[in-house]
């Protein structure tokens, strides 16, 4: 339930974007979630902390990547509603 929260809040983000103008503008978030899961990924593979501190840091991995998935779908619905109008 935690990650279906997650998502629909990545989901919603890019939709605050839709009437910009600057066309990458609801890309925007989706890059910066994905940059950031990456970024947090190669903490935990790389520079792993103590025992039960990389599940914390998997988790966050997790919940990043969630929030990513959302935007780019959010994205995709944008691009795609915007292009009908």
């Amino acid at each position: 339930m935690y990650f279906l929260f997650v998502f629909l809040i990545g989901f919603v983000i890019p939709l605050l974007f839709k009437k910009s103008k600057m066309k990458w503008a609801k890309w925007f978030p989706a890059i910066l979630l994905f940059v950031g899961m990456i970024i947090m990924g190669g903490k935990a593979k790389f520079f792993p902390g103590p025992e039960m501190a990389v599940l914390g840091e998997i988790m966050y991995f997790m919940i990043l990547g969630t929030a990513a998935i959302g935007a780019i779908m959010g994205a995709l619905f944008v691009h795609f509603s915007n292009k009908k109008n």
